[in-house]
């Protein structure tokens, strides 16, 4: 049996090029700016639901449940190019702080996709280096995950 693992090679990082307020919509691959051209890592971090106290004089033990979700962060770096297409459409998100659409879409098919707010963006140079570049975003709503497709389509 093959083991399970899933590469980062071929890894396709979008964010679209307008603002967006549903991460169901259905974006025209002309709408997406391409951002793993400059990108060299990318990391989700799942939020988390808010704990509600739901003890009664009558409970034997501290009682809860959850709350909303919270979608969470992602955090892109790579390379800083503020002529490079997707670093624009970040950039011009910033400043409007409308959402927009990221789609990272894996090796095998499967998708990851949710609204995003540009929350930060730096860069980092130092001598005998490249300009390095970090974008921050806060994620909004729900997240969308999809397998890849059987049998490789």
């Amino acid at each position: 049996m093959a083991n399970p693992v899933l590469l980062v090679q071929g890894t396709k990082l979008d964010i679209s090029t307008a603002a967006v307020t549903d991460v169901n919509a259905v974006v025209a691959p002309a709408g997406f700016a391409s951002l793993d051209i400059t990108a060299k890592s990318v990391q989700y971090q799942g939020g988390s639901a808010d704990e509600i106290d739901a003890t009664v004089l009558a409970s034997s033990a501290k009682e809860f449940r959850l709350g909303l979700r919270d979608a969470g962060t992602m955090t892109v770096s790579g390379h800083w190019v503020q002529a490079d297409e997707a670093q624009v459409v970040i950039k011009a998100a910033a400043q409007d702080k409308q959402t927009r659409l990221i789609r990272v879409t894996f090796s095998d098919g499967s998708t990851f996709s949710a609204l995003a707010l540009v929350s930060q963006r730096s860069w980092d140079a130092q001598v005998s280096g490249v300009v390095s570049a970090t974008f921050n975003f806060r994620l909004t709503g729900d997240t969308v995950e999809v397998a890849a497709p059987a049998n490789g389509g």
